[in-house]
């Protein structure tokens, strides 16, 4: 059932279903990609991009022969196993980043107290839903955002990770299996699996998933590594995101600080059923607060009526309290248009969501509303990020998402604390890593297992993003 790299498991069924074969050579290749084609580019510039002959393109796309390339079509590229990475630490044929900017703590003057890892991933790959007999409808399918696809994500970035973290003296292995998102799968696993065999176990991603999977007859740690709420917590439980709970005490802290700064501020706050609680909290502060409620049946925001409530010659301080990616783009739109020399506008959120971090949501409008929010990870870029995307580019032929980052920096961290530490008492230890997106510093919670404390409360100030934890 587990599954060593499960893309080479539907590429090799892809391989079958077209007629592929071992001998045309496929063996020397690591895993294929798709790849979208960009504006005038050519099969050399493409051959010469990921380091292959331009035969190694034609075999995979024998479509492609006595054809001009379009403009956005997806091809197959295959990747050769040997790859060259670019490292932050010094060494022979490796990029030299000031290593003692990035030398981890956790790390520096220890030696391994483990050689042989042993990790399981339970992921809603739900791979039997692929239409193998069409490669147009699989790339249509793997273009999209669903389970399947976040599984990929998370499971690039889990595996960038491992490669990164494996050497002569260390290994790890990894097996993967697919729940398919479904209860008696994961039942069926249970029963056929020791599961204490390994050192963690990664997942399941859904919540009603992780907490069946978890029960009493699981013994080593499990991890839930996107769940940010209702995890039933057990003696094992590891939960790598922050509780909300705690993010929003600290925007509350940040409000109450602002309150004595300036107390003469027009207040308004938009939220949605989801988040009844948090617009009750903040009109506890806020008694004379206008409301704008949203509701499942109208998510829209008229703008006449927030022309309406703000006031000219006075600060006005909007509050959106919603995780709804769509809702935060229109908002944050349609309060830049309104913003000019005698109304100012602040934008501020308690709700913790990442979908502030949004490729339809500019930078410069957050900016211009100096946006306060608290988040699980920092959209942040730094020489470190960068290398870590070209890596990522090499192995996998795109860049890494959100969730690839995640998966990166999550299991990066796990790794380090477990190898580096005799059983697992590198997760006891006080000590907040920082990574290229997310922090992780581990305690106990008030019931069972353990929990990450460290966040974000990240504020947008014209074109710069702050972390204000750390001011």
């Amino acid at each position: 059932m587990g599954m060593k790299n499960w893309i080479l498991n539907i590429i090799a069924v892809l391989f079958f279903q077209f007629g592929f074969s071992q001998s045309n050579g496929i063996e020397d290749y690591d895993s294929i990609v798709s790849y979208e084609i960009k504006k005038k580019e050519t099969l050399f510039n493409i051959s010469k991009k990921f380091k292959i002959n331009i035969e190694d393109i034609f075999l995979f796309n024998p479509e492609l022969r006595g054809q001009k390339l379009k403009k956005n079509s997806i091809i197959n590229i295959p990747l050769k196993r040997i790859k060259k990475n670019i490292y932050l630490d010094s060494g022979i044929n490796k990029k030299t980043i000031d290593e003692n900017k990035f030398l981890n703590q956790i790390t520096k003057n220890k030696n391994p107290k483990k050689n042989n890892i042993n990790l399981a991933l339970l992921a809603p790959l739900k791979i039997d839903e692929i239409e193998y007999d069409s490669i147009n409808q699989t790339k249509e399918f793997l273009k999209k955002i669903n389970l399947t696809t976040i599984s990929i994500d998370f499971y690039n970035g889990m595996k960038m990770a491992i490669d990164e973290q494996s050497n002569q003296d260390i290994k790890i292995n990894l097996d993967v299996f697919d729940t398919k998102n479904r209860i008696d799968v994961i039942k069926m696993l249970k029963e056929k699996i020791d599961f204490n065999n390994y050192d963690f176990v990664i997942g399941p991603l859904i919540t009603r998933n992780f907490n069946f999977f978890n029960s009493n007859k699981i013994k080593t740690k499990v991890v839930s590594p996107l769940i940010t709420s209702n995890v039933e917590l057990r003696a094992n439980t590891i939960i790598t995101t922050a509780p909300d709970s705690l993010k929003r005490k600290f925007v509350y802290k940040i409000i109450d600080e602002m309150i004595e700064l300036k107390n003469d501020q027009c207040v308004l706050i938009i939220s949605d059923q989801e988040n009844e609680k948090t617009k009750n909290e903040l009109l506890m502060k806020f008694p004379n607060a206008e409301k704008i409620d949203l509701s499942d049946e109208n998510l829209f925001v008229d703008p006449k009526i927030t022309d309406s409530l703000m006031y000219a010659n006075k600060e006005n301080w909007v509050f959106l309290e919603t995780k709804r990616s769509n809702i935060i783009s229109s908002v944050s739109s349609l309060l830049n248009s309104q913003i000019n020399e005698e109304r100012k506008i602040k934008l501020i959120s308690s709700v913790s969501v990442e979908n502030f971090d949004n490729p339809n949501i500019s930078y410069e409008k957050l900016g211009n509303l100096n946006f306060i929010y608290p988040s699980n990870s920092f959209p942040s870029q730094s020489e470190a990020l960068n290398v870590f995307k070209l890596n990522f580019l090499n192995q996998f032929g795109s860049y890494p998402n959100r969730i690839s980052i995640k998966a990166y920096d999550l299991i990066k961290d796990l790794l380090e604390r477990f190898i580096y530490y005799r059983n697992y008492n590198g997760f006891d230890i006080d000590y907040e890593s920082n990574l290229l997106n997310n922090k992780y510093n581990y305690k106990e919670t008030d019931q069972q297992g353990l929990r990450n404390q460290s966040f974000y409360i990240v504020k947008h100030k014209e074109l710069e993003v702050i972390d204000l934890t750390n001011k």
